[in-house]
C-alpha cells in the first residue's frame, strides 16, 4: 500500500515538474515574440490551450503599450471572431424553424427601406440582390462588396477624421450606397467566394428582424448568459459587462482601443471577450451546448476551398474557417486585431490567442503552430 502511494505520489511530482517546464518554455516562445519598439510593436500577448485536462493561459507584456501588466484576464476586442457568434444564433434559429437557411434574404428584410435589397449586389449592371440566400451570406458567397477592404482608404480616412462617431446598421447600409459598393459586386451569387463584412451586416438585420430584439440582446440571451462568459459583451450595443480591464488593440503604433470608435464593427466584428470565455465558446459549438442537432455542427464545418489572388486556399465553411496546424485540422475564426480562436475534433486542443497587433513582424500562423507543438510534445 505504501509503496502503491509513493508510486502514485511520484507520478504526480514528476507530472507537476513536467507541466511546469512546458509552461515556463510557452511563456519564453511567447515573450521572445514581444516587441515594444518600432513601427509594429507587439506589447502584449495571451495565449489560452487546453486538451481537455491540462490547460495552459498566460499572458506577458503590457496591456495599454505602457505601463499596465497585461494578464490572461485582459479583455480584448475579438473583431470577426463575432461572425462566428452571428452564425451560430442564424443556426440556432434554424432548429427552431425561424428561417431556412436556403431561404432567400429578401424574404426577410424586403421591408426594410435602407437595406434595399434588390438593390444591394449588381454585376455587370445586372441586379442580383433577389437572389440571394442566406447560406450565401454564411459562407461569403454572395458576391456582396465589402464596406472596408473595397473603399478602405475612403472609410478609413473619414474614420481618422471623425474618430469617436457612433455607428449602426442603417448608417453602415447608407455609406455602403454612398460609395457605390452595390454597383461593382464581385461575381453572380453562388459562383465565388470573397469575404464581405456586409455579408453579415444582412444577417445581423435579419436576427434582429425575426427576434424582436437588438443583436447585442440576443447575444447575450443564446450565447453569453448560457454559457456564463462573464467577460464577455457587445461593444458600444451594450453596457461594459466583466472586469474592464483591456488589453489595446495597435494598428502599427496607433492605438486603436484608446482613439477609436469601432462601432463600425456591429455584426461582423463588435464583441469583447478575453481567451477564456473564447475557450467556452468554441467548446460549447463542438460539446452540443449550442445546438440541439448534430447536423446542424456538421452544416458549419462542411468546408469548400476557395482559391485565393494570393495563391493560398482558403476553406469557409458556415461563419468558420478551416485551419493546418502542424498537420492537425482545427475550426474557427481570426480577428482583424489580432486575435484567433480554433478547435481541432481529432485532439481535442482549444486555441485562444491574441496578438493585439494587426501587423506584426513576425508570421502568426508560425507562431500559434510553434506554441501548439510545444504543447501537443509535453502533452501527447
Amino acid at each position: 500500500m505504501i509503496i502503491k502511494y509513493l508510486a502514485s505520489f511520484l507520478a504526480l511530482v514528476l507530472s507537476s515538474v513536467c507541466f511546469g517546464q512546458q509552461d515556463a518554455n510557452l511563456k519564453k516562445l511567447m515573450q521572445e515574440h514581444l516587441k515594444l519598439k518600432g513601427k509594429k510593436p507587439v506589447f502584449s500577448i495571451q495565449t489560452y490551450i487546453s486538451n481537455g485536462e491540462i490547460i495552459f493561459n498566460e499572458a506577458v507584456g503590457l496591456a495599454d503599450g505602457k505601463e499596465v501588466k497585461a494578464t490572461k484576464d485582459n479583455q480584448f476586442k475579438i473583431a470577426s471572431i463575432t461572425k462566428t457568434m452571428t452564425a451560430v444564433v442564424i443556426l440556432q434559429m434554424q432548429e427552431e424553424g425561424k428561417l431556412n437557411i436556403d431561404d432567400k434574404v429578401s424574404k426577410y428584410l424586403n421591408d426594410i427601406q435602407f437595406v434595399r435589397i434588390n438593390e444591394v449586389h449588381f454585376f455587370n449592371k445586372t441586379p442580383y440582390g433577389n437572389n440571394i440566400t442566406l447560406k450565401q451570406l454564411l459562407q461569403h458567397k454572395s458576391g456582396i462588396s465589402d464596406l472596408f477592404t473595397d473603399t478602405a482608404f475612403r472609410f478609413y480616412l473619414n474614420e481618422y477624421l471623425h474618430k469617436k462617431q457612433e455607428w449602426n446598421s442603417e448608417k453602415l447600409m447608407k455609406r455602403y450606397y454612398k460609395y457605390g459598393l452595390n454597383e461593382v459586386a464581385h461575381f453572380v451569387p453562388d459562383s465565388g467566394y470573397y469575404y464581405s463584412d456586409t455579408n453579415y451586416f444582412l444577417l445581423g438585420l435579419i436576427i434582429e428582424k425575426l427576434s424582436g430584439q437588438t443583436l447585442a440582446q440576443q447575444f447575450r440571451l443564446r450565447i453569453f448568459e448560457p454559457l456564463k462568459m462573464y467577460n464577455t459583451y457587445f461593444e458600444y450595443y451594450e453596457p461594459l459587462h466583466g472586469n474592464g480591464k483591456m488589453a489595446h488593440s495597435f494598428l502599427g503604433k496607433r492605438d486603436i482601443t484608446k482613439t477609436l470608435n469601432t462601432s463600425y464593427d456591429w455584426a461582423g466584428g463588435g464583441v469583447v471577450s478575453t481567451t477564456s470565455d473564447l475557450a467556452i465558446f468554441i467548446n460549447s459549438i463542438f460539446n452540443g451546448k449550442l445546438y440541439k442537432n448534430d447536423a446542424t455542427l456538421n452544416s458549419m464545418t462542411t468546408m469548400s476551398p476557395h482559391p485565393l489572388k494570393s495563391g493560398r486556399v482558403s476553406y469557409y465553411g458556415l461563419g468558420l474557417y478551416q485551419y493546418n496546424f502542424n498537420g492537425d485540422i482545427y475550426y474557427g475564426h481570426g480577428g482583424f486585431w489580432g486575435s484567433l480562436i480554433a478547435y481541432c475534433p481529432s485532439k481535442k486542443i482549444t486555441f485562444c490567442g491574441s496578438v493585439n497587433q494587426v501587423n506584426p513582424s513576425f508570421n502568426s500562423n508560425e507562431f500559434i503552430s510553434t506554441l501548439l507543438k510545444y504543447f501537443n510534445t509535453s502533452n501527447p
